[in-house]
């Protein structure tokens, strides 16, 4: 008993002991912070749950959509609007078509696309109106290209592009073109051939901008952009299906034939695809005001340093009746400078250009210094004068600003008020330039040396 007691006694003092512990404040408070820790601790794992507890109601299978591809727009009759939808068939782009879907081609395989065209009030709503003759859900999650005929774009295309961008399957990387002609036309006519599936034959040629420099860059999201700026207007690219080319593209004997005097459709092409891209649909705002040609698109692609690099073809300076092949890139980022003197801006172009010599014609020797000079004053010369003219065919045809000058005349005033007062849309066709071009001929193709006799 008295073991027990004392045990009893012991256990009974400790426990006063432990009491007066639990109460103590610092015990709570060591307390209270473990707790504050199991509750973050609990709280970021019914975060973590939530993941797992998230439901399908939106959900559809991928055989459930009807992904377009292409997309067209042109003018209908009144006040209505025709799109024209090119749809992908799985069974065709898998290559093992049994006929069903878009029809079949001649060998019986199914072709990989469809093309619907229907006229409605909005782009949303002729969506919605395909499905009259659709089994599937349209959708525009892998639409790839836009297409705007020449008749609505100058007509003004801003109430369809905004109707897409705040669409949620809409992704602004699309490209935007313009085609002379019905854009239903070319859609119906478009037969690449290299590619099956369309998606990736649009990748591969929109692409092309950036080593050829005949087409400018031309995503939704850029053109919008620039539609929102009061520095610069928008431009797109020109596509048009194959026509004959003009009768007198060819010059006169006095004169160079240039690869880029072409417009879309007029190329001396034959065979390849039934498509062309070249040039570049210029932009007030939202209305299409004029064409550049493939020439002037690539001095664009410059200026607004959009090309990586290019090939170009100039008269022999030593000998104009042969022709001398170059490769130039960007040397570094153009200069640009606007100044404002009584009233009329006056804007400075130093374009920095690197350069090889890929072939000369007449086998004259250009890697001496004296002809290497020679070469280089006049490549400096043609492209400053090709420059200027460009820069004044925006300026007295289309009066606007496609090359973002503007963004370096807002730097003239100091207030948003202040720019607004300036008006620079009215004030760019004033404008005085200089243009200065500088290039670098480093490299001289893989011959070491020319036979000054002329021998092969």
């Amino acid at each position: 008993m008295g073991g027990y007691a004392n045990c009893a006694s012991f256990w009974g003092h400790s426990g006063f002991w432990a009491a007066g512990l639990i109460t103590s404040p610092c015990f709570l408070a060591a307390k209270a912070k473990g707790q504050g820790k199991m509750k973050r601790k609990f709280c970021f794992f019914l975060l973590i749950c939530l993941l797992f507890q998230t439901g399908c109601w939106g959900f559809r299978e991928v055989d459930e959509e009807a992904f377009i591809m292409i997309l067209g727009l042109d003018k209908g009759k009144e006040n209505l609007l025709v799109i024209t939808a090119q749809i992908a068939v799985p069974r065709g782009m898998g290559g093992g078509g049994m006929g069903q879907g878009g029809g079949t081609t001649s060998g019986g395989q199914a072709k990989p696309t469809m093309t619907v065209t229907v006229e409605c009030r909005s782009i949303l709503a002729g969506l919605n109106m395909l499905n009259a003759t659709l089994e599937r859900k349209p959708s525009l999650a892998h639409l790839k290209v836009v297409v705007v005929s020449d008749e609505l774009a100058r007509q003004g295309i801003k109430a369809y592009l905004t109707q897409l961008l705040r669409y949620f399957e809409f992704r602004r990387s699309t490209f935007l073109v313009v085609s002379r002609g019905p854009a239903q036309r070319l859609i119906k006519q478009f037969q690449p051939i290299m590619e099956n599936n369309p998606a990736k034959f649009a990748e591969l040629f929109m692409g092309s901008q950036r080593y050829v420099g005949f087409i400018p860059f031309g995503q939704v999201h850029h053109f919008y952009n620039d539609l929102k700026s009061t520095t610069v207007q928008p431009v797109a690219m020109l596509v048009s299906l194959k026509e004959k080319p003009p009768e007198n593209y060819l010059p006169a004997e006095e004169e160079q034939f240039s690869e880029g005097q072409f417009y879309a459709g007029q190329l001396p092409l034959k065979g390849g695809n039934n498509i062309e891209l070249m040039g570049t649909a210029v932009f007030y705002q939202d209305r299409m005001v004029g064409v550049l040609n493939g020439e002037e698109t690539l001095i664009l692609n410059l200026l607004r340093g959009w090309l990586k690099q290019t090939l170009l073809t100039i008269p022999d300076p030593a000998n104009p009746k042969y022709s001398i092949s170059l490769r130039i890139k960007m040397e570094r980022k153009t200069k640009l400078k606007v100044t404002l003197s009584q009233g009329r801006p006056k804007i400075y172009v130093r374009l920095f250009l690197d350069g090889e010599i890929i072939s000369t014609q007449s086998r004259i020797n250009y890697g001496s210094p004296a002809k290497l000079s020679l070469l280089e004053e006049e490549l400096n010369k043609l492209l400053a004068e090709k420059t200027q003219d460009l820069i004044a065919k925006t300026q007295d045809e289309m009066q606007t600003d496609i090359f973002g000058f503007g963004n370096k005349a807002r730097r003239l005033v100091a207030t948003w008020p202040q720019w607004q007062k300036l008006n620079w849309p009215e004030l760019y066709p004033q404008a005085q330039t200089g243009v200065t071009v500088k290039i670098h001929l480093r490299r001289f193709g893989l011959l070491r040396k020319i036979d000054p006799t002329g021998a092969p």
